[in-house]
């Protein structure tokens, strides 16, 4: 599946057009919203593993919601083929909350972190499932440069070190494994346990129940990245509550 995205990915690269500019939006510091408010809150409508999610969900709604209830962030899923989302809903997203947003896209060229600066977004993930090292800084320095903060993701240890050459000061750990598609909250929390460093660890992947955000706090998380977990919820006012007060424990 992770071959699949990423050479449609490339296709959709070959005739992406620039994004317009960003009306004067200041970028916002994402790391300092995270350090009182953990949680990252994902616009996320549907994914391949899950299939539709939330599709009447509407982006800027949702996101309004998640800044009311406390949100440090909201990230926001570019992919249209797979994740049905845009640009577009990132663009409108980052007009109407005054929390940082995230740009979360299979990111592979310049291009797409030029027009994620020009939608609004204050951050960027760089996933070293898809990136080498040259390729990670390359693209790190690219989004640096226009002031925007980098969440690298990483799934395994493996894929520490390449990371490590970038300097990160936000550093993602996937506990879902993106080849096979399976998670693995136990290697996510082992992992989040034995990295230190000058950075800020940042969970992803998985947390449904605040019991999942507490074992990876308890493991060492510093911020939260909810998706699903989030958009499929019928009590979200309730379950946001729970999962922030696991996740300042």
């Amino acid at each position: 599946m992770l071959d699949e995205i990423i050479a449609n990915k490339r296709k959709e690269i070959e005739t992406l057009k620039t994004f317009p500019g960003r009306r004067s939006k200041p970028v916002l510091n994402f790391r300092e919203s995270l350090k009182t408010k953990p949680i990252i809150a994902e616009v996320k409508k549907a994914s391949p593993t899950l299939g539709d999610i939330n599709t009447a969900a509407d982006p800027v709604m949702q996101a309004k919601t998640y800044e009311r209830l406390g949100a440090g962030a909201v990230s926001v899923l570019c992919d249209e083929k797979y994740f049905k989302g845009s640009l577009n809903d990132l663009a409108s997203v980052a007009q109407e909350v005054h929390i940082p947003v995230l740009c979360k896209d299979f990111i592979i060229d310049e291009k797409q972190i030029t027009n994620a600066y020009t939608a609004g977004a204050d951050c960027v993930l760089l996933m070293a499932s898809v990136l080498n090292k040259d390729e990670m800084l390359y693209l790190s320095k690219k989004a640096r440069v226009l002031g925007l903060e980098v969440l690298f993701e990483v799934h395994s240890l493996e894929e520490i070190e390449a990371v490590l050459a970038c300097e990160p000061k936000l550093l993602g750990v996937n506990n879902r494994n993106l080849k096979t598609l399976e998670i693995n909250m136990g290697y996510g929390a082992h992992m989040l346990d034995i990295l230190n460093g000058d950075y800020m660890k940042v969970a992803e992947s998985g947390m449904k129940k605040p019991m999942d955000v507490a074992m990876m706090r308890g493991a060492g998380a510093d911020a939260f990245l909810i998706g699903s977990g989030l958009m499929s919820s019928d009590r979200l006012d309730e379950l946001f509550s729970e999962m922030m007060a696991a996740a300042c424990s």
